[in-house]
């Protein structure tokens, strides 16, 4: 992909035209008014922006500030879960983007993007950008997403150690891959999986390093990932299961050429792939005066403790929780999208602007489901999936296996109500399974069927109305599973 150049020199992505991307870096305009800003456009800063600019479009109020989206990235909306087939060669990174430049333009989103936010003045209203421009904001969004954890191994930092989490990650890979490189991925989740396959596709030889007995450990269990692993090989993938890592070898230039591990053996590699979880990025927050605990702390409709200041997606914490998945970040802009789309420009001549909360759509964390693919496998996991030796005793599980597919489903029951749930090879009853989950349904009437799926058990007489009603847009939302979940098993 092409680059341009924007009037600071800071390089752009050509997804977005001139019209639409605008960086002032002259400070002509140090009262420069941006609106509403919000900082970050990865998959929930872009979506907020455009949806908070199609609600004002539809609002009749008085006029509404400017939208400016700022991305630290010269790449502008793309959809981080695709770079795993962008690493593979199965699609091109421009597939990634969640909208098209026009829809930017349409919609007058201003967008900075290649400059990053240094501060935020929550007593002046203002933010300080990296080309040294001032602009004053109505709002503010934090939308700043996680980074990917780097575990401090000796020699860590050492060339050849790489994360894969950004369109820079999927171009030194793929190099690596297309040399016929060998390398090692730490991290048996999603991510690391998914990685792998990719990189293995491409010509390189790869083995996964996962700590625990198995991959997907959280999410599958042993049954359902022996057939994982399986796959894993056929696709020319090596695994080294209950494997710590005690440092990373380097050679004499001070590049890696393998991996020390605490059982005494050291394994060959030219590159390193660290695929072990995420960090919400709370610097900039916390630097601000915000409050911060692993994430930063946001009440149910996305307000930090700061006036003005919001925060959506990985980089939030509510109630304890952390948010990596798709679900329920969407929800999280569909709520502050509720909040923010009734800001109006503020007149000095009004002692209070506050719009009404009468419309607000307060968010609401549920338990979701996990419907996942690795490299074209398709898997799903919803409940309660691993007990301990006390609570076994009082589980049930009824299985069903077709080994010529590779199919394979269990649901682990307790007083018969199924508390969990994991498919392998074919996930298409999986939303039913999670709705008894949810609902917490006796089974007992359809527990012979069960396992052959909805269509084959009477459910007139459980009170399931909102079983089948369960819209396709959210099954679409728990299938496409954030990367940044999965890769901290």
């Amino acid at each position: 992909m092409s680059l341009h150049k924007s009037n600071t020199g800071a390089p752009y992505d050509s997804h977005l035209t001139d019209t639409c991307v605008s960086q002032t870096a002259d400070n002509d305009s140090p009262n420069d008014n941006a609106g509403i800003v919000i900082i970050g456009a990865g998959m929930a800063g872009s979506r907020f922006a455009i949806e908070l600019a199609r609600a004002q479009q539809l609002n009749d109020a008085d006029a509404h500030p400017t939208i400016t989206l700022i991305s630290k990235e010269s790449h502008v909306g793309y959809n981080r879960i695709m770079l795993s087939p962008v690493l593979a060669g199965d699609t091109a990174f421009d597939d990634t983007y969640l909208y098209d430049q026009s829809d930017y333009e349409q919609l007058g989103i201003r967008v900075l993007a290649g400059v990053s936010v240094d501060t935020i003045d929550t007593n002046q209203q203002c933010i300080e950008l990296d080309n040294g421009q001032t602009l004053h904001y109505t709002k503010v969004v934090i939308a700043t997403g996680s980074t990917a954890r780097v575990i401090p191994f000796p020699n860590h930092k050492a060339k050849g150690v790489h994360v894969f989490r950004d369109s820079m990650d999927v171009s030194t890979l793929t190099e690596y891959a297309r040399q016929g490189k060998t390398g090692l991925v730490i991290g048996g989740g999603v991510l690391g999986l998914e990685a792998a396959c990719a990189l293995a596709g491409q010509g390189a030889s790869m083995t996964v390093i996962h700590v625990d007995a198995y991959v997907l450990n959280t999410q599958l269990d042993l049954p359902a990932a022996e057939l994982l692993q399986a796959e894993l090989s056929r696709r020319n993938v090596g695994l080294e299961v209950s494997a710590n890592t005690e440092a990373i070898v380097i050679n004499e230039t001070g590049e890696v050429c393998g991996l020390s591990l605490k059982d005494g053996r050291t394994l060959a590699a030219d590159f390193i792939v660290m695929a072990v979880g995420v960090m919400p990025n709370t610097a900039l927050a916390k630097d601000s005066g915000l409050e911060v605990n692993r994430g930063i702390i946001v009440d149910n409709c996305m307000h930090t403790s700061c006036p003005h200041v919001y925060a959506i997606g990985e980089c939030v914490e509510l109630d304890g929780e952390l948010f990596g998945m798709v679900a329920p970040v969407n929800q999280q802009v569909d709520t502050l999208v509720t909040v923010l789309r009734d800001t109006v420009i503020p007149d000095p001549a009004i002692v209070s602007n506050a719009p009404s909360q009468e419309h607000w759509q307060p968010f609401v964390s549920k338990p979701l489901s996990l419907k996942l693919k690795v490299s074209g496998v398709a898997a799903f996991s919803a409940g309660e999936i691993a007990f301990d030796d006390s609570t076994a005793e009082h589980i049930d599980t009824l299985v069903y296996r077709q080994p010529a597919l590779n199919h394979y489903h269990c649901l682990y029951l307790r007083d018969n109500k199924i508390v969990g749930a994991v498919l392998y090879g074919d996930v298409n009853e999986g939303s039913f399974y999670s709705q008894l989950i949810m609902d917490n349904v006796d089974i007992t009437p359809i527990k012979d069927n069960l396992l052959f799926g909805a269509a084959y058990c009477d459910l007139e007489n459980l009170n399931l109305s909102t079983t089948q009603k369960s819209t396709t847009s959210d099954d679409k939302n728990n299938s496409k599973v954030c990367d940044l979940v999965e890769e901290a098993s």
